[in-house]
């Protein structure tokens, strides 16, 4: 299977997808976005992972290729090909569907739970945002949580996802280190480091295995 992902900046990688794609048997091919890379041939991709990033999918004059991602993702879905977004790229997903993308009552960053909306189950995931999406048309809102509404939707064959249950020690240090000056902000969910690093060495495990179940779920 061809797997494409599309990284939005140099420090948000797809950690943990990585892994669990390449111990599926998959090619996998990585897009730099931010580095100029172009979109891949629609042709050839069996499976596409769109990859967080701190700017807004709205920021079209500052990033232009978004036009073109936006474009990407609904061709996507006509041909009902499976896409997983994360953060940034559930919000691409979502607006190239004509959901509206808006600032979260709070920002969120840090580990807090989520609730799956069919069962009541939480799970504590990673959370970096300041915008979320509305639930786009045809869609079915899956998850939720005190701090944001909207957290995961599936359209079609795509799930679209808030959080980052890709999170590894590395990629959470990465946005730590390159994100940092959001955790000088007040709010009531944002976590200072150490408070983040503990509840992550707790959280992370199920979070990845649980990841491991969304993606067999979409390419199923």
């Amino acid at each position: 299977m061809e797997s494409y992902i599309l990284q939005h900046v140099d420090f948000e990688g797809p950690g943990k997808i990585y892994d669990i794609l390449k111990a599926r048997g998959h090619n996998i091919h990585i897009i730099r976005l931010y580095n100029g890379d172009k979109l891949p041939d629609i042709a050839n991709v069996d499976f596409a992972v769109l990859l967080g990033g701190p700017m807004s999918v709205l920021d079209e004059e500052h990033y232009p290729y978004f036009v073109e991602e936006k474009e990407f993702c609904r061709r996507l879905t006509y041909l009902g090909r499976p896409m997983l977004g994360i953060c940034l790229g559930a919000q691409m997903i979502a607006n190239a569907h004509g959901a509206a993308i808006r600032k979260a009552p709070e920002k969120e960053i840090g580990w807090y739970p989520v609730t799956r909306l069919d069962s009541g189950m939480t799970l504590n995931v990673f959370h970096w945002h300041g915008e979320t999406f509305d639930i786009p048309e045809g869609a079915t809102h899956l998850v939720s949580s005190t701090a944001c509404e909207n957290q995961a939707f599936k359209l079609g064959n795509s799930y679209g996802l808030q959080y980052h249950l890709e999170t590894t020690p590395e990629t959470m240090e990465s946005i730590i280190e390159n994100c940092g000056a959001d955790l000088a902000e007040v709010g009531m969910f944002i976590q200072d480091v150490r408070d983040m690093r503990a509840k992550g060495a707790k959280a992370m495990h199920l979070a990845n295995k649980v990841l491991e179940q969304v993606i067999d779920q979409i390419l199923a």
